[in-house]
């Protein structure tokens, strides 16, 4: 993958989506309807049909029903709309698309044919013609009736074709493409309690696919939904996604491998600072390639969208449950319908953090200790760990012994201790084997090297990130062996 923009298609290689897809096709599978709940922009960028036809890609007998609204409506502000809205054939939209290189989608409202020979695209009316009347849009069940062949009740006739071992259908509306969303979850509760009293077994039950904005469906409305789950964009995107989006797209070959190390925190960085906004985290890479919090904070003022009029930041929810509950909680609900929290890495996350820009804030300093903490701890930990086991070689014997090492290293930290509490070699902390280097037999670049780690060390562990040429000096050493110099 190149370039800053993301493809859907590598989108749902990512194994954050492909687990929620699981998870939606196992239920679907065991015959169980679902309701499916997206954020706002998740629907209106697009990306959400996207992922609706991944998942019934993996299905068979999908019956996706025709909506009556299209997407020029659902974007259109509500003065220039007609006194009653028609239902508007985006036909010409599609085939724009397909023009572009982009999946052709089929018509919104295929039961619009007589306006679209009266209006062209644009709503402009065609010369001649007076602008025609509104047609009334069929019924959602009238639709769905048209797709199935269906003349008689059109429960009933699910009801007795899947009791006659016909193929069960996965039926899929669109609440955001629905003048009545209630429409389909009454459908929903009369199928469900006539499957039930019909004693059809799970496998055999037509299901329902709904899918919905938190504002298109609102819980209340599914009332006792039986056995329907309810599924929500909510903790899909998982650190993992955002880390293998960014290594799919191509860097410049590292000079070094300090180099590549340093390129790993830098990413981490990214990750960390943008969590599951995963547009805002390629984007960000495209412009910051590493530097002090002043430079981030630039990179981040051009990247993060302008705060709308009047709006105010959410502010997350300090109780560590809500980020990992299965669906964000009334605290918290209409800004995760906006778009603007999510559940990423067990805590609550603003996906646009506009208050990362503060300069008095210490949210962003934080998060970049983490990432580098991320990184970095491990490798220190395992140079530490490299060192400890060279000492018995590095100890200058003739004057110390190795027990004279473990006293004078621990006793940086505990005074007066008595013979029994003198530590293992391994326990030996950076600070410890720092404070006790003189009984060792270390050159200039080695003395530079454990300095350099005990700060390091010492820095991150009382959260205050490195900033570059600290970073630049850790990867080169924590590169190299300790008997190299």
């Amino acid at each position: 993958m190149t370039g800053r923009h993301i493809m859907d298609e590598d989108l749902a290689r990512l194994p954050g989506p492909r687990r929620h897809l699981d998870m939606l096709e196992a239920d679907l599978r065991a015959g169980r309807s679902c309701v499916w709940y997206f954020p706002d922009p998740v629907v209106e960028s697009g990306r959400a049909d996207f992922f609706i036809r991944e998942l019934t890609h993996r299905l068979e007998a999908v019956v996706p029903v025709p909506g009556v609204v299209s997407r020029a409506d659902r974007h259109a502000d509500l003065a220039s709309l007609p006194m009653q809205r028609a239902p508007i054939d985006e036909s010409h939209q599609s085939r724009a698309d397909t023009d572009h290189g982009q999946d052709a989608d089929l018509p919104d409202d295929p039961y619009s044919s007589l306006l679209n020979r009266l209006i062209a695209p644009g709503d402009s009316v065609r010369p001649g013609l007076a602008r025609a009347a509104a047609v009334p849009a069929a019924t959602l069940e009238e639709r769905l009736a048209k797709e199935l062949g269906v003349t008689g009740d059109l429960v009933e006739t699910l009801t007795e074709q899947a009791a006659a071992g016909r193929t069960p259908h996965v039926i899929v509306v669109r609440c955001w493409d629905e003048t009545s969303p209630e429409e389909a979850a009454r459908l929903l509760r009369v199928a469900q309690a006539t499957f039930h009293e019909a004693g059809l077994p799970g496998h055999a039950r037509p299901r329902f696919l709904l899918t919905a904005r938190a504002a298109d469906l609102p819980r209340a409305t599914l009332s006792s939904q039986g056995r329907a789950a309810v599924h929500w964009w909510w903790k899909v995107w998982t650190r993992l996604d955002t880390e293998v989006l960014m290594a799919w797209r191509s860097r410049s070959r590292a000079n070094d491998a300090a180099d590549a190390l340093l390129r790993r925190v830098i990413d981490a960085v990214i990750a960390e600072v943008c969590g599951p906004d995963i547009d805002r985290a390629l984007a960000l890479r495209s412009i910051w390639d590493g530097g002090d919090l002043g430079t981030l904070r630039h990179a981040l003022r051009q990247v993060l969208p302008d705060p709308a009029a009047g709006s105010a930041e959410p502010v997350p929810s300090r109780r560590l449950s809500t980020a990992h509950a299965s669906a964000p909680d009334a605290e918290i609900h209409g800004a995760w319908a906006c778009g603007t929290v999510d559940s990423w890495d067990g805590r609550i996350h603003l996906t646009h953090g506009r208050s990362l820009l503060d300069a008095n804030s210490q949210e962003l300093r934080v998060l970049v200790c983490h990432a580098q903490n991320r990184v970095l701890l491990p490798l220190i930990e395992e140079a530490r760990t490299t060192l400890i086991h060279l000492v018995p070689g590095m100890l200058r014997k003739q004057r110390f012994t190795l027990r004279d090492f473990c006293d004078k290293a621990r006793s940086q930290y505990w005074r007066n201790t008595d013979e029994a509490a003198v530590p293992d070699l391994e326990e030996l902390e950076l600070g410890g084997l720092s404070y006790a280097a003189y009984m060792l037999a270390l050159t200039t670049t080695q003395r530079h090297r454990l300095r350099t780690l005990h700060t390091a060390r010492n820095t991150l562990s009382h959260r205050t990130p490195l900033n570059h040429d600290e970073l630049v000096t850790l990867t080169e050493v924590l590169t190299t062996d300790w008997t190299t110099g």
